[in-house]
C-alpha cells in the first residue's frame, strides 16, 4: 500500500507553510432537495482524510455546506459510491490496496457505473507510479495533483471549480429529464378523455417533472373557464386538494389574482414572487390557467421546465377543448337524429333524451365508469334510429298490430345496426350495440337475434329497462301511462325473463331516482 512507498510527512503533503483559510458558512435555508455537496475521500491514509475535514471545516458553495465521506480502499469506494448517487466528487489516491486501485476504481465509475457527472481528482504522492500526461490522456478524470503541491487554498479552488463544473453537468442533465420527462407525460396528459382527468393528470405529471418532495410544500390549481359561464378550479394538489369546483377568485391570492386579471385577456404567464401563474386561452375562447404556490425553490433549471410544461400543456388543453366541441357536436347530431324518428313515429316529447338519462344512472347503479356510462348516455338516444325504416301506418296505427306489421315493426332494431355499425366513432358503435340489442330479452325470446342472458351487451340489457320504463310511465297512441305500482309490478314479474334480473332489482331499489328524470324532462 503507498503508506510502505515512502509517502511525505503529514506536515509536507499538505498545506505546507500556509495559514489556516477560514470561510464563512452560507445561511440561506434551503430545503434537503439541496442538502450538502457530497465529497467522497479515498485513500489508504487516515491522516489525509483528517487534513481533508480540517481544510474544508465551514467550506460552502451556492449556500450549500459539503458532508465528506471516507473511504480507505478501492473497494471501500465502489460500496460507498453505490449506496450515493449524488456525490459531486471524489479526491482519489492512485495506490492503495494494489498498484492501480485508484485508476480501476476510475474505470468503473466512468464504465460499469456510467456515471459521467461526479468530478475526480486525483492525487498522488508517487508520481512515477501513474505519470500525468498517461493518465490525463486514458483516464476520465479532472485534475491531477500531486500531495506536495495540494495546499489549503489549491484544494479550496479545486474543489470549487469542481462543484461549479459538476452543478452545470447536473442542470444541464436535469433539463435533459425534465424535457423526456414532459415529452413522456404528453401521452398520458393528452389521452384524458375529459377536462378533470386532463386537469388532474396533469398536476400529477407535474409533480414529476420538477420532482416535487413534500417537505417543499408547494401546491398547485388547475383552472377552467368555458366560453361562457366562471373560471373554475378542475384539480387541486396541497392546501388546493379540495378546493376542486371553486370559483377563480375564491381561490388565488389577491396578488395572484390581480394578474390573472391582466393575463386573461391576451393569455401569458409570470413570476410573482414565489408563485407562477400562467393563463392560456383557445382561438374558440376556452382559458386554462396553472397556478404553482410557494415555488420559490424551484432554481432557474425548474423554472424553464416549468414554463415548457406549461406550455406544453397549453397546447393539450386546445386539443381536448376542440375534441370536446367534437363531442358535443356528434350529441347533438344523435339527439337531434333521435327526436327526428320520435316525432316520425309520434312518442311522446323527450322521450330520447329520458332513456339516455335513466341509462347513464342505471349504468353507474350497476359500476360502470364514468367514461363507459357517459359513452352509453350519449350513444342510448339512437336506439330507435332504425324506425326510420318502417311505414308511418304501422308507427302511428293506434290499435294492436297484426302479426304481419308486428314482423315489420321488429326490424327497426336490425335497420338502427345497419345504419350505425359502419361508424368506426365509439359513440355510433355504442349506439349500433343498443339500437341492435334493445328489444332482447334474458331468456332468449327477444328480437331480432334472440341472445339470452349476458350473452345480450350491458348496453342492450340497460336499454330494455330505460326504454320499457319510459314507455309504460307516460301516454302513447295506444294506450295512457301506467301507474307506478302497476310498472313497479310487472318489473317484478319480467326479472329474469324480459330483463336482467340484477339490474331489474337495482331498477327497482333507486326508482325514486327514475322517476325524478321523468319530472325533470316531462311530456
Amino acid at each position: 500500500m503507498e503508506g510502505n512507498h515512502g509517502k511525505e510527512d503529514d506536515d509536507l503533503l499538505l498545506f505546507a507553510g500556509e495559514e489556516d483559510d477560514i470561510i464563512e458558512p452560507g445561511f440561506r435555508a434551503m430545503p434537503d432537495k439541496f442538502r450538502a455537496w457530497k465529497i467522497l475521500v479515498v485513500d489508504d491514509e487516515k491522516a489525509i482524510h483528517d487534513i481533508t475535514r480540517l481544510a474544508l471545516q465551514g467550506f460552502n458553495f451556492e449556500g450549500r455546506d459539503v458532508d465528506i465521506l471516507s473511504a480507505y480502499s478501492g473497494q471501500e469506494g465502489r460500496k460507498i459510491l453505490e449506496q450515493h448517487d449524488d456525490i459531486a466528487i471524489i479526491l482519489l489516491d492512485v495506490v492503495m490496496e494494489e498498484e492501480y486501485a485508484g485508476l480501476k476504481l476510475v474505470e468503473f465509475i466512468r464504465g460499469t457505473m456510467a456515471n459521467k457527472t461526479v468530478r475526480i481528482v486525483l492525487r498522488t504522492g508517487q508520481p512515477g507510479t501513474a505519470p500525468e500526461h498517461k493518465v490525463i490522456s486514458d483516464y476520465d478524470i479532472n485534475e491531477y495533483r500531486t500531495k506536495p503541491e495540494f495546499t489549503a487554498q489549491r484544494l479550496y479552488t479545486s474543489v470549487t471549480a469542481c462543484l461549479r463544473a459538476y452543478e452545470n453537468l447536473k442542470a444541464i442533465q436535469r433539463n435533459r429529464e425534465g424535457l423526456e420527462a414532459i415529452i413522456r407525460s404528453t401521452s398520458s396528459i393528452f389521452n384524458a378523455g375529459s377536462f378533470k382527468a386532463f386537469a388532474t393528470e396533469a398536476l400529477n405529471q407535474l409533480e414529476m417533472v420538477l420532482d416535487i418532495e413534500p417537505e417543499m410544500e408547494l401546491y398547485a390549481g388547475y383552472f377552467i373557464g368555458l366560453p361562457v359561464g366562471e373560471v373554475l378550479m378542475i384539480a387541486g394538489s396541497g392546501q388546493f386538494w379540495d378546493k376542486e369546483g371553486s370559483p377563480i377568485e375564491t381561490v388565488l391570492p389577491q396578488q395572484i389574482l390581480a394578474v390573472y386579471e391582466q393575463l386573461f385577456q391576451d393569455g401569458g404567464e409570470r413570476f410573482v414572487g414565489d408563485d407562477y401563474i400562467g393563463v392560456f386561452r383557445t382561438k374558440d375562447g376556452f382559458t386554462s390557467t396553472l397556478y404553482l404556490g410557494n415555488a420559490g425553490w424551484l432554481n432557474a433549471e425548474e423554472q424553464y421546465l416549468l414554463r415548457v410544461f406549461a406550455s406544453t400543456v397549453s397546447i393539450g388543453f386546445d386539443n381536448i377543448s376542440l375534441s370536446q366541441e367534437i363531442i358535443n357536436t356528434q350529441k347533438e347530431v344523435v339527439h337531434i337524429l333521435g327526436e327526428v324518428v320520435e316525432t316520425r313515429s309520434q312518442e311522446t316529447a323527450h322521450h330520447v333524451t329520458r332513456v339516455a338519462e335513466v341509462c347513464y344512472i342505471l349504468a353507474k347503479k350497476c359500476g360502470m365508469d364514468d367514461e363507459e356510462a357517459e359513452l352509453l348516455r350519449l350513444a342510448s338516444p339512437m336506439h330507435d334510429v332504425g324506425k326510420i325504416g318502417i311505414p308511418e301506418a304501422i308507427l302511428n296505427k293506434p290499435g294492436k298490430l297484426t302479426k304481419q306489421e308486428f314482423e315489420m315493426m321488429k326490424n327497426h332494431a336490425r335497420i338502427g345496426w345497419e345504419i350505425l355499425h359502419k361508424s368506426d366513432r365509439p359513440i355510433m358503435k355504442s349506439a349500433a350495440i343498443t339500437a341492435l340489442q334493445h328489444h332482447e330479452r334474458w331468456d332468449g325470446k327477444g328480437y331480432p337475434q334472440g341472445l339470452a342472458g349476458e350473452n345480450i351487451h350491458i348496453y342492450g340489457r340497460i336499454a330494455a329497462i330505460a326504454d320499457v320504463f319510459d314507455a309504460l310511465s307516460h301516454s302513447r297512441c295506444y294506450k295512457d301511462a301506467w301507474p307506478r305500482e302497476k310498472i313497479i309490478e310487472i318489473f317484478k314479474k319480467d326479472a329474469g325473463s324480459h330483463f336482467d334480473p340484477n339490474l331489474a332489482e337495482l331498477f327497482l331499489v333507486h326508482l325514486d331516482e327514475f322517476y325524478e328524470v321523468n319530472f325533470r324532462f316531462p311530456e
